[in-house]
């Protein structure tokens, strides 16, 4: 049995405000996702990767797996207008490889989160197999409150945490999930919100403030920052980054 990631690389980031896909600005030197395709080469437990680009940037991103001897990914497919479309075409590209026994798990991921740690991925496959479904989230830090029709404070949140990405699943319930969303007209918010609509219990598994989502310039900076605190070991990541 073994572990494939969908690594989901098709939006076109307009918050970045840059003149290219956000997934080929660079961090230290080198494109976000060759740092996201990157960790996953280096685990253990991953055994294929499927990158979902646009059409306008699958050349690119070819390069970019063949420049830098990506061995684990064996397709690039095309995403569609959504992230649940995107989403979709990935795990399709899976479909017969699920079917055959080969693949049990599978981790669908931001391309634009870097910093995904192998720790978290062991185990986030281990509750994925044991529960059906699993995915990474931190506490929110610091206090949240409800605001009602007037503008007046409501009811503080209790117990909420931040979601993050990957998110772990049996495969061949989140393929059946998919499937009948596309039939069903559902467009979830996020990988394991098709599978939740089902009634199927997802685990939490304690994520990282370090695995940011790089969505704005400020994010940018915030990667610089952890990975050179990474490289020196004596930086507080946390009080570096936002937890998202």
């Amino acid at each position: 049995m073994s572990v494939a990631v969908v690594i989901v690389a098709a939006g076109g980031g307009r918050r970045m405000a840059a003149a290219m896909n956000k997934i080929f600005l660079p961090i230290d030197g080198s494109p976000i996702l060759a740092h996201t395709i990157a960790a996953f080469e280096a685990m253990p437990i991953i055994e294929s990767i499927v990158l979902v680009a646009s059409e306008a940037d699958r050349e690119r991103c070819a390069a970019l797996v063949r420049d830098g001897g990506h061995g684990k990914v064996d397709k690039i497919v095309i995403g569609g207008e959504t992230r649940h479309a995107s989403e979709e075409s990935g795990l399709s590209a899976l479909g017969v490889d699920v079917a055959a026994g080969r693949i049990d798990t599978i981790l669908v991921h931001d391309a634009v989160r870097p910093f995904v740690r192998a720790e978290v991925v062991v185990r986030l496959v281990r509750e994925a197999r044991a529960v059906g479904a699993a995915i990474p989230a931190i506490p929110v830090d610091g206090p949240l409150v409800s605001v009602d029709a007037d503008g007046r404070l409501a009811t503080s949140g209790a117990s909420l945490w931040i979601a993050q990405t990957p998110q772990a699943f049996r495969a061949s319930r989140i393929l059946e999930a998919h499937r009948r969303a596309g039939v069903e007209g559902f467009l979830g918010t996020d990988t394991a919100s098709v599978v939740e609509r089902l009634g199927d219990p997802v685990a939490i598994v304690v994520g990282h403030a370090d695995n940011i989502k790089i969505t704005t310039p400020d994010d940018l900076i915030r990667a610089e920052l952890i990975l050179a605190s990474r490289r020196a070991g004596t930086v507080d990541v946390d009080r570096l980054t936002m937890p998202a």
